[in-house]
């Protein structure tokens, strides 16, 4: 006989995007004086139009449960969050390495807030944040689509949560 309470559940990003939501805006808030807005399809879309260069974080975590955390944000908005965290505009000081540090950095400080949160005393691995250039993302929300959308300084940013079964 099996008991509820001990067999693990998978979860859902549903039930984890508020909590992931809040910790995102904690951590722009405090460490890049940056402020989040929810936005809608539509005006993530217009806010997204023209912007060619993208750029996604990914953290994958181990740990009561397991899954991949991704943020995508166009190129612009993170030259300005490196700006913001080291309270400087100085375009000479930024290159393409250090951006994209800092972009894992952003990544990996809103995965790992979002898990000590919710998981409170449980253990979590979180995995090197890979950070790598793509293309605009495809608007999708929902249980369908795995993401959410929101504004970040009036730019737009997608924010995706995948769950891996447990397999035990």
């Amino acid at each position: 006989m099996t008991s509820s309470v001990n067999c693990r559940q998978t979860p859902t990003p549903a039930e984890h995007y508020g909590p992931l939501m809040a910790a995102l805006a904690d951590v722009a808030e405090q460490s890049f004086f940056a402020c989040v807005d929810p936005c809608d399809a539509a005006s993530f879309e217009e806010r997204a139009a023209g912007v060619d260069n993208w750029l996604r974080v990914s953290v994958g975590f181990q740990g009561a449960f397991a899954g991949l955390f991704s943020c995508t944000l166009p190129e612009p908005l993170a030259a300005e969050l490196f700006d913001s965290f080291l309270g400087q505009a100085d375009e000479s000081a930024r290159n393409e390495t250090l951006v994209f540090d800092l972009v894992g950095e952003f990544g990996n400080m809103i995965c790992g807030t979002w898990l000590t949160r919710t998981a409170e005393r449980r253990r979590f691995a979180l995995h090197r944040p890979e950070v790598r250039r793509v293309p605009p993302p495809v608007v999708t929300t929902g249980a369908e689509g795995g993401q959410e959308l929101l504004c970040l300084n009036d730019r737009p940013l997608a924010v995706g949560l995948v769950f891996v079964p447990w397999q035990g």
